[in-house]
Order: structure tokens, then C-alpha cells, then sequence
């Protein structure tokens, strides 16, 4: 007989050991809960499920881990189910092999379909390597065809390294390559080696393309690559072709926008027509309105009306004609046999009757302008070319050379031919000055000089034959021996009218001046003051050289000098150098 103290010890022992286990009990219900609560409140089944088969084979002893099922297959895992003819099952690995007919679902969004697929449903894992005829829907808008494809379940992410097709129907884009990535979250792609895109408008060749659909982007990196059987493969740059409007560009940093059609082209691409071209660092250009810009070492080619715009800033517009570029930019025409050269500030061109049999061009240019062609050199602060007449104004302190002449005034038009210069009108306070070297003393320099209101010089061949001054004349000049071509003297005319003739070697043929005064006066009785007219300059040490002399750079020819024969610093010519006179 047991003691009611020994009774009352038992039954508190079994008190003890119930109060732990309850506390157990709570303590793996909390900790279920807690884990349900991370995981939205649903516990996570990562087991793969047969849901259907016409028929189930087990082999215990050579597939002792494979079912092998037939028939109307069905599985099901994480909310995708897939169908197929037969498979391979391996429950203990979570894994199936299916086979014919394989048609992949995940929800409404994502459809794959292939011959043969291998579907790995381990945690650490979750892929898909589908195989020959594979077939991928997404959202109903993005397919994919491939023959080898990977889909990484857990980063929705799917791969492809065996050449592929893709087609964006939303966009309207069809793209190829030998590699791609395309994310199923984000809907961006990444294709690698041969890619080509496709667009209603443009055909993109390269050999990396990243595709960006939500903001209507493709940007292609890098160049193409091309091999050939038997021989080295060869590089280039990707090429862009214009469906519509028929330009090709060649570029290795391009975004190219499909909704807006606007391209924006890095690192020294190129953007080419049948007629023109342009390249620099940074372009931009928009199909639709015709509209391009270029920045950085922009070299813009028109092969049609045949000049050429160089610069760092370049805007035009296809559509009218238009430009500007600013920024050091030189102008080259080559429309004449002999090519054109002009830099300045800033220049603006304009097109009149584009598109027509009658369609000219007018180049504007500002501050600082110098131009050189052979036959003729220039300065001045603002200059106007005209292709309808060939004609070419200067304003603001204009200097034009031609050969050993120099023509100054208020404004200058000269009229060109297709190699040399034909007319030169000068209007207000003209002067042309002629260079002559006495032949028995070539050191010594003298100038012929005619100052009047208005002056008009006619070229031949590119050397002067007839000069005309009207109004207020006053001419200092040489005249030279026809037996020994030496100057026998000084001739001062003071005239209303004066019109000179020379020969084709340059020498004076023929004055005719109305009523007029003079004098003259041999060569050993020239008064120092007489030799040259109050307001001469000779201003060689401004003048362009070569073509390589347009641009304005301090310090080129050394110390500043107004003596005659010095080059000075001073490229652009200012108001008070016109009052410079050589002693």
C-alpha cells in the first residue's frame, strides 16, 4: 500500500512532465506560425505532383528511382503545370524528363513548348532546359523561337546559346541572334553575335544588343563581326539601314528609339545618304522631322551640292535646308575646280527652292572670318556665299587678295567662275593697291594704288584686266618701260572717273580718265609724301597662305608689326588697323 505522500510525489512528477510538453507543443506552433507568417501565410510545397498518366511503369532493379509514365501526362509544381507525352519521373529528386508534344504553362502569362524538355523542381535550382522546336509565349505579345533554352525559374530569366528568334508584337520588332537573354519580369533582352533587328522602318545589324520594351529603346554596343569560310574573319562597324527614308548609319554606341524614331549615336558614328553625310562624337537624329544635331568633331558632307561643314556644334534640318554650326567650324566647297576654305565664328546656312531645278544655297558667316582659294584670299567680320551666282559678299573691314592686288572697302562682292575669281565690286571708300618689284632692284617694293567712292575690277583667267573707279579718284602708279620693263616714273591723278586696262602680263595698257589732274614725277624726284595715297595699308600679314592659314591663332607669325613687310599676329582685321600706314 502506497503512502498519500508518495501518491501526491507522483502526481506532481506527471504535472511537471505534461507542463513541458505543452510548452513544447506552443513553442513549434509559434515557430509554424511565424514561418507561415513570412511566407504570406501559405506554407510552401515544393514537391513536385503527377496529376494524371494513361500509364505508370516502376523498374525496381534497373530505374529503381524513375517512373516511367505514358500518356496523357500532366504534372504540377509552384503554380505551373506541364503536359507532355511520356516522361521520366524521379520523385526522391524532385526531377522529370518529358518528352513529345511538351507544353510548359505558368499562369496566363508564360507558355513554352518544345519536343523535349528536363524540368528541375529543387529548391536551390528551379530550371527548365527545354530542347528542338522550343517555342516561348509570354504575356501574349513576346515570342521566342529557339532549339536549346534554358529558364531559370527562380530569377525568371530565360537563355538561349544556340540561335533564336524573337518578336516583340507589341513594338512591331523581329530580332535574331546566336545568343539571348530575356527576363520575363522586366521584359528586357540582351542579344549577343549576329543579331539583327527589324522594325517597320530599320534593319539593325550588330553583334550586341541590348533591348529595352517598356521604354521603347534598343542600344547597340560595340561592332560586327563577320567570318568567312577559308578566310580571316573581319571587323566593322554595326550598321543601321533606313527602311523608309534610305540612310545607313555606322556606329559602335548607338540607342535607337523604335516609338519615336529618333537615333542617338556615341563615339564617332556616321549617318549616310545617296548625297550627304555626317560624323562626329555625339549625333542625334530624328526621321520623322528630318531633324539632326552633332557634337564633338562633326564633319557634315554634301556630296550633291558639293561643299562640306566641319565643326564641334551642327544643327540642320533636312526638311528646309537650314544649319548652323559654331564652334571652330570651317566650310569647304568644292563645287568649282578649285576648293574653297573659310573659318569663322559661327556660320548658318540657308536653302532656297529645295527640291527643285532652281534650288540654291546662301552660307552666312560671322565674326572672324578668313577664307583662301588659290586665285583669291580674304578677311573680314562677316561674309555671305551665294551658289545661285556664285557670288561671295564681305562686310565689315573686308581685305581681298589676288595674286600681288589688294582690294579694301566698306563691303566687297566678288563673282566667281568655276576656278578664278571674274568680277570684284567694291562699294564705299574703295581702294585697290597693286605690289611691284623694280627689276634692276627687286628688294625695293613699290604699289600701285587707286582710291575711289565706288570700284569695279574684271578678271580674266583669274588675272585682272580692267579696273573701273567711279567717283572722288585719286591713283598712284608706275608706269614701267616697254624695252626693259623698268619703272620710269610716278603718276598722280586726282579724277571723277577712271577706267584702266591692263595686258594679260599684267601691265598697263590703257588709262581713260574724265577731266582730271595730275602730275608726274621721275623716279629719282618722288617726294617721300607722294608715293603713297593718306590712306594706304598694306595688310599681307593678315592674309591666308594656304588652307591650313584660315583659323585664327595668336602668335603665329611671331611679334606684332605694322611695318609693310612684317606678318603680324592679327588675323581678324579691327577698324583702327585701317588707319596703319607704311613709311
Amino acid at each position: 500500500m502506497t503512502s498519500k505522500p508518495a501518491i501526491q510525489h507522483v502526481r506532481g512528477g506527471h504535472g511537471i512532465i505534461m507542463m513541458l510538453i505543452l510548452c513544447l507543443l506552443g513553442l513549434c506552433v509559434a515557430t509554424e506560425a511565424q514561418a507561415q507568417k513570412k511566407r504570406g501565410g501559405k506554407v510552401s510545397d515544393e514537391r513536385i505532383y503527377l496529376d494524371h498518366a494513361d500509364s505508370l511503369y516502376f523498374d525496381e532493379y534497373k530505374k529503381h528511382d524513375t517512373q516511367i509514365v505514358r500518356g496523357n501526362v500532366k504534372f504540377r509544381h509552384k503554380g505551373t503545370v506541364l503536359y507532355c507525352d511520356s516522361a521520366y519521373f524521379k520523385q526522391q529528386e524532385n526531377t522529370f524528363h518529358a518528352f513529345g508534344h511538351v507544353r510548359m504553362l505558368q499562369g496566363d502569362t508564360l507558355e513554352i513548348k518544345c519536343d523535349t524538355a528536363f524540368y528541375d523542381g529543387r529548391d536551390d535550382v528551379e530550371m527548365v532546359h527545354a530542347q528542338h522546336n522550343v517555342i516561348v509565349i509570354h504575356r501574349k505579345t513576346a515570342e521566342l523561337h529557339t532549339d536549346n533554352l534554358i529558364f531559370d525559374r527562380k530569377f525568371d530569366i530565360v537563355y538561349y546559346d544556340d540561335g533564336g528568334n524573337y518578336a516583340d508584337r507589341a513594338k512591331g520588332v523581329n530580332l535574331s541572334s546566336d545568343w539571348g537573354k530575356y527576363n520575363m519580369t522586366t521584359k528586357d533582352a540582351e542579344f549577343y553575335y549576329d543579331v539583327t533587328l527589324k522594325t517597320k522602318s530599320h534593319i539593325i545589324n550588330t553583334d550586341t544588343l541590348l533591348y529595352y520594351p517598356n521604354e521603347g529603346r534598343a542600344h547597340v554596343v560595340g561592332g560586327k563581326t563577320t567570318y568567312t569560310s577559308g578566310g580571316p574573319s573581319k571587323w566593322s562597324k554595326s550598321k543601321i539601314h533606313s527602311i523608309k527614308d534610305g540612310y545607313d548609319v555606322e556606329t559602335t554606341n548607338c540607342y535607337y528609339y523604335m516609338d519615336t524614331d529618333k537615333t542617338e549615336l556615341f563615339d564617332q558614328s556616321t549617318i549616310e545618304n545617296t548625297t550627304r553625310s555626317i560624323t562626329g562624337d555625339s549625333l542625334f537624329y530624328n526621321s520623322k522631322t528630318k531633324k539632326s544635331q552633332g557634337l564633338g568633331k562633326v564633319n557634315y558632307i554634301d556630296r550633291k551640292h558639293k561643299n562640306q561643314l566641319k565643326a564641334d556644334a551642327v544643327e540642320y534640318d533636312e526638311t528646309t535646308g537650314t544649319g548652323f554650326a559654331t564652334r571652330n567650324p570651317v566650310y569647304i566647297d568644292f563645287s568649282q575646280n578649285d576648293t574653297l576654305y573659310l573659318h569663322a565664328d559661327t556660320i548658318r546656312i540657308e536653302t532656297f527652292h529645295i527640291n527643285t531645278d532652281s534650288v540654291y544655297r546662301k552660307v552666312h558667316c560671322y565674326r572672324k572670318v578668313r577664307m583662301f582659294r588659290n586665285d583669291v584670299q580674304a578677311v573680314c567680320d562677316s561674309m555671305v556665299l551665294c551658289s545661285r551666282d556664285s557670288s561671295l559678299t564681305m562686310y565689315v573691314d573686308p581685305v581681298v587678295w589676288s595674286a600681288n592686288r589688294q582690294l579694301l572697302g566698306d563691303s566687297i562682292r566678288l563673282l566667281m567662275n568655276d576656278s578664278t575669281i571674274r568680277e570684284a565690286n567694291v562699294m564705299s571708300r574703295a581702294m585697290s593697291i597693286e605690289e611691284m618689284h623694280e627689276i634692276k632692284n627687286p628688294e625695293k617694293i613699290y604699289y600701285n594704288q587707286i582710291s575711289s567712292r565706288v570700284m569695279n575690277a574684271y578678271f580674266v583667267d583669274g588675272q585682272l584686266r580692267e579696273n573701273r573707279a567711279i567717283d572722288n579718284v585719286v591713283a598712284v602708279y608706275f608706269p614701267v618701260e616697254d624695252s626693259d620693263s623698268t619703272l620710269f616714273g610716278l603718276f598722280y591723278i586726282e579724277t571723277d572717273t577712271m577706267k584702266m586696262l591692263l595686258t594679260p602680263e599684267r601691265k598697263m595698257e590703257k588709262i581713260w580718265a574724265s577731266k582730271s589732274e595730275g602730275v608726274i614725277y621721275p623716279m629719282t624726284q618722288i617726294p617721300p609724301s607722294k608715293d603713297k595715297l593718306p590712306n594706304f595699308a598694306w595688310y599681307d600679314h593678315i592674309r591666308p597662305h594656304d588652307k591650313n592659314d584660315i583659323y585664327f591663332v595668336e602668335g603665329r607669325h611671331g611679334r606684332r608689326s605694322d611695318d609693310a613687310g612684317s606678318r603680324s599676329t592679327p588675323y581678324v582685321l579691327q577698324k583702327r588697323m585701317r588707319q596703319v600706314k607704311v613709311q
